[in-house]
């Protein structure tokens, strides 16, 4: 019973640590697949929102391009001053908006009457290529990141503007720019606020004349842990990508240890409830054949015999009753004792249950007494065959195991059978104890003419 629990145990925890790891590896994927979600969500959000922001930047320049074509391409320092002021409180980033006519800077804000240093953008070295660019192209550039004056990061974004619809040489006037601070344009679109969410972040900006990539800004200079991405659609073409990923990990050690600990756990607890079960089991099973059990024969007992002959009867079913019991068994008790007796009986039983066909069954119901139940139609030879047989291997001499003593061992018995005998129980078992007590009625009157004293 104990091995057969064990074994049950054993295959529980393999069945529902295979379960359970099952869904911890689901619970791990989906946990991980909704962060990555949510990650994209927001790395969308913020795309979105630098993409709305460069906009509204570029627009500024848009606003330039439209002053200086409503005027037939004539600005002087004032008019430019009165549109630089309106535009540039509005946004706490920009350092400086210019105009650049024929592509030389002449004005600049913030500076007194927005005069600036003439500086040509088609000579200058970092700037020289994207001016080419943007006159050849009819595009806005942007250019990110760029040093500054102050040695700090900034943007600029730069739009070509020309007389007339057409992209050439005789409509172009010049170019409008805007400077931006990068740290401060970045703070605009909180993406500072991904740090403060234990997220690390990466962009990079494509370069619309090279196809290079760019670092715009990191985060940290460590590779990423599979980010997720999300274009950002600047200017002219080109685009930046915005990569984000956990500090971590999407999912971090501790949190898979736990939930495979977890795994574990419920699978033992499991395998712990179906081994206590099936041994409870196994045990009520134990005790109910144990409560049907001769305790000291272990054949059946009269509980048994009275709910099995009741099942015969109630089904009409035709069987047929040997009654036995030993001779002499009380002189064996008194001589050689009670222990000697026991012994006695349970190898009387054995021997009585290697008498009989397996579909019979054999009964002790009280001390010395047994009854075999014969299943089925037979004639009174059979009966007589099997109570020879019962006869023959009963009377086998006995050692008893402590003493060491030979006892001779016989039985007395009778048989009668249903319906031949009596359609009722109680006139088989009538007849078949009336018909043992003759056998040992004769078994006695032989003894006696043998001189021998007979007990019960």
């Amino acid at each position: 019973m104990k091995k057969k629990s064990v074994t049950a145990g054993l295959l529980a925890f393999v069945i529902a640590l295979a379960v359970t790891s099952c869904i911890a590896v689901f619970y791990l994927v989906t946990t991980s697949s909704n962060r990555r979600e949510r990650a994209q969500f927001i790395a969308d959000s913020i795309a979105s929102n630098i993409q709305s922001e460069i906009q509204r930047r570029e627009y500024v320049t848009r606003m330039l391009e439209i002053q200086v074509q409503g005027s037939n391409g004539i600005i002087t320092g004032e008019n430019f001053q009165i549109i630089a002021d309106e535009v540039f409180n509005d946004y706490l980033d920009v350092i400086d908006i210019t105009l650049a006519p024929d592509g030389i800077v002449r004005y600049k804000y913030p500076l007194d009457n927005g005069i600036a240093e003439r500086e040509n953008l088609f000579e200058d070295s970092a700037r020289g290529v994207y001016a080419d660019y943007s006159k050849m192209s009819g595009t806005s550039v942007i250019i990110a990141p760029t040093i500054l004056a102050d040695d700090s990061y900034g943007i600029i974004i730069t739009r070509p503007i020309y007389t007339s619809e057409e992209v050439s040489d005789e409509s172009f006037w010049g170019f409008a720019s805007v400077t931006l601070s990068l740290s401060r344009f970045l703070s605009a679109v909180d993406l500072k606020g991904l740090a403060e969410s234990n997220y690390e972040y990466k962009i990079i900006g494509n370069n619309a004349i090279t196809g290079e990539d760019r670092i715009i800004i990191e985060y940290s200079e460590k590779e990423l842990q599979s980010p997720v991405e999300s274009m950002v659609s600047t200017v002219g073409g080109g685009y930046w990508i915005l990569a984000i990923a956990p500090m971590d990990h999407w999912m971090n050690l501790p949190e898979i240890l736990s939930v495979l600990l977890i795994a574990i756990v419920i699978s033992v607890l499991t395998a712990a409830f179906v081994t206590a079960y099936i041994s409870l089991k196994e045990a009520a099973k134990e005790l109910e054949i144990l409560s049907y059990r001769d305790a000291l024969t272990n054949l059946n007992n009269p509980r048994n015999y009275h709910e099995h002959m009741e099942e015969l009867s109630k089904k009409k079913l035709p069987y047929g009753l040997i009654f036995m019991d030993l001779n002499d068994f009380k002189q064996v008790n008194d001589t050689h004792g009670h222990e000697a007796g026991d012994e006695l009986l349970k190898i009387v039983a054995k021997r009585l249950q290697n008498s009989i066909r397996e579909k019979d069954k054999a009964f002790r119901i009280g001390g010395d007494e047994f009854v075999v139940v014969i299943h089925g139609t037979h004639d009174t030879k059979f009966y007589e065959s099997v109570i020879d047989r019962m006869r023959q291997n009963v009377a086998r001499d006995v050692v008893l195991s402590e003493s060491g003593v030979t006892l001779k061992v016989s039985i007395s018995a009778g048989y009668a059978r249903c319906p031949e005998d009596g359609v009722k129980f109680e006139d088989v078992v009538k007849k078949a104890d009336e018909l043992m007590y003759e056998n040992k009625r004769k078994h006695k009157a032989a003894k006696a003419a043998r001189g021998e004293k007979s007990y019960r």
